[in-house]
Formats: C-alpha cells, structure tokens, sequence
C-alpha cells in the first residue's frame, strides 16, 4: 500500500534513459532466471532469494521504469539513496542475519543494481554531484570512496576466516583501522577545504586589486602579476623578466619624481604597444616594470627580454638631450604549479643586484626560483 501510494504521488517525466532502463531491465532478468534456476535444482551463491522478494523487485523495477529522473531531491533524499547499495554490500559480504536477515547472492545483486539506479536519479545533485565530476575533486572523492569500498570488501572477507577466538579482538582491530581511515579522510578533506576557501579569498582579493591602474602611467599593478601567475601557474609554464630602467634614480635625484615619471611613462608605452596576446605588462614598483608571459622556456622568455631591450634603446629622451634609453632585465622562469611570483621576482631582482658594474648583458637568465 505504501509503495503504491508513494507511486501514485510520483509526476510522470516521460521515460527512462536507456542506460537507466538497462538497469532496470537487469533487474527483471535476474529475477526470471533466478527463479527458474531455483526450480530446477540450481543453487549459486549463500542464501536463496524468496519469491515475494523477486515479485518485489520487479514490481519496483517496472515502476521505475516508467518514471524518469526526479524534478526535486532534498539532502534526505540522496543520502537515503546511499542506504541500498551499501545494504546489498555490507549485507550479503558481512553474513548478519540479525540486521540483514538471510540475505542469498542474488538479492545482493539485485539490490546494488537498484541501489546504483536509484543514486542515478540523485546524481546530478550537490551532495553526489562529485561521484560523477571530471574535476578535480571529483577524481579525488571517487578515489577516496574506491578505497573505502575496497577496505570494507577486505575486512568483510578476512572476518570469515577469522578462528571464533579472535573474533572479538579483529572486531578491534577493524574499529581501530576504520577510526584512522576515518581520521585521515576528515584531515585530507579539511585541508582540501580550507586551501580551497584561502585561494578563493586571494582570488577576490587579487580581481580586485586588479582592476585598479596606477594613476601616474595608467598601467596594471602587481596584484595583476599575482593573479597571472595564480591563473597559469598550475596549468603551464610561465616566467617573468624584470625591467630596469637605467639611470632613472639619477633622473629622480636630478630632476625631481616627476621626470622619472615621465621616463618610465615613455618606457611603459612602447613596450605595451609591442605586447603579444599571451604577455601581461604591469608595475612592479616606483622605478620598475614586470613583464608576465605564460607558455614559453628560459630561452624564449630570454629572447623575448632582448627583443623588448632593443625596441626601448631606439627610442630618445627629449629631456636628456635625445639620449639613449637602456633598459636592464633579468628573466626568471617560475617553478611548475607556483601560483605566487614573489620567489621569481625576488629571484630577479637579486640577480640585477649582483650584476657586475662592467658587464655588458642586458638581459640575466635565472634558473627556477
């Protein structure tokens, strides 16, 4: 009576999938041939299954199969959908008639089937939704999820070989394995969380420190290199050259700010008009600029430096009689997966430092920071 009614108040949303209705029809044929086995003679597995239990399943296997997939599922809903498959494991591999009655092969098949469609319905919400997601943490719940399948299997099994003597002390003994394994998944997830909120706050905080320009130039700051290398770092190699220009201290300490300014305004605007689609020009600091590129090798980003040097030396400063602008820049390529630039313009910037005073590179090649 509570299964009819509970299918009367169901809303018909045309048929089943034809994976869905494979399942169900599984269910059906295991059911047949069970029965027929069992009237000629044939037993498999522990256990036989009753004739009501199979009228059962197939009632429900025909009444699911003129349902589709639920338009509401509540959080109760999908965790009551795990309850099926994990009676028909646990039931059938842990022989306890007490909680699971005598519960034969078949019926544990047929219930893993029902129990894997049912979840099938609840798939695509939240809480299941990362048992059947191509990211990331999808992989990782479903690799978690594998090894608890797996260590629930073993320990089923081993416990039947266990003698009656030691069945008390493997009882412990699998309380205490479950208890760490327990442990260590709320720990990896716990930590998973919690990187995942801290580089969700960063990420917020770098979108918006992004869209902010430094008044004087117009260019994008360094909280855009921050979110360039957070962007790229841990899916390609990136690197970045920082540039100097050459005499700018003097020409603040001569001429005031206000010229050094000027200068690297001149600067910053023939190099942006020379940028390419996968480079990112920004402000590194008062007298400095810092150049992001993703997809490219030491030698390439080392190239590419030389190529922008040379460009800015063709240009001449009005206020200095026409001189020559000269530029110095050290090429730092980041290490693979570090979405922070800090370490690679430290690196830089050391390098710069350390330079000899007659050497006559314009552009410095530094290893991994």
């Amino acid at each position: 009576t509570g299964a009819l009614a509970a299918t009367l108040l169901q809303r018909p949303l045309r048929r089943s999938d034809p994976r869905e209705t494979l399942i169900w029809m599984l269910v059906i044929v295991l059911c047949v041939l069970t029965g027929l086995s069992y009237r000629n003679g044939i037993d498999f597995g522990a256990g036989r299954m009753g004739g009501n239990t199979a009228v059962s399943f197939v009632l429900l296997a025909g009444g699911q199969l003129c349902f589709r997939r639920l338009p509401v599922s509540s959080f109760g809903l999908s965790l009551m959908a795990l309850g099926l498959p994990f009676a028909a494991t646990i039931g059938y591999l842990n022989n306890a008639p007490l909680l699971f009655g005598e519960m034969s092969l078949s019926t544990s098949v047929t219930l893993l089937a029902l129990g894997v469609a049912n979840v099938a319905r609840h798939a695509r919400r939240a809480m299941l939704r990362p048992l059947v997601s191509s990211s990331r943490p999808g992989r990782v719940v479903r690799a978690i999820l594998l090894a608890w399948l797996v260590l629930v299997a073993v320990q089923a099994v081993a416990a039947r070989f266990v003698p009656a003597p030691w069945i008390a002390t493997s009882g412990v003994a699998v309380m205490v394995v479950d208890a760490l394994a327990m442990l260590a998944v709320i720990l990896f997830l716990g930590m998973k969380y919690d990187a995942s909120a801290t580089r969700l706050r960063l990420t917020e905080w770098r979108l918006y420190n992004s869209a902010l320009r430094d008044p004087s130039t117009g260019m994008r700051s360094r909280a855009s290199a921050e979110l360039f290398s957070a962007t790229f770092g841990p899916i390609t190699s990136h690197g970045l050259v920082l540039i100097e220009i050459e005499g700018i201290v003097a020409v603040a300490r001569r001429s005031g700010p206000e010229a050094a300014e000027r200068l690297l305004r001149l600067v910053s605007g023939a190099l942006q008009r020379a940028l390419r689609p996968e480079e990112l020009l920004c402000r590194e600091d008062e007298l400095s600029l810092l150049l992001m590129v993703r997809n490219c090798t030491l030698e390439q980003l080392g190239d590419r430096a030389a190529e922008l040097c040379a460009l800015v030396a063709e240009l001449r400063d009005p206020d200095r009689e026409m001189c020559r602008i000269s530029l110095s820049a050290a090429a730092v390529m980041a290490r693979r997966g570090d979405g922070d630039p800090a370490p690679s313009i430290r690196r830089a910037r050391q390098a710069l430092r350390s330079a000899k005073p007659g050497d006559t590179r314009r552009v410095l090649l530094c290893e991994a920071a």
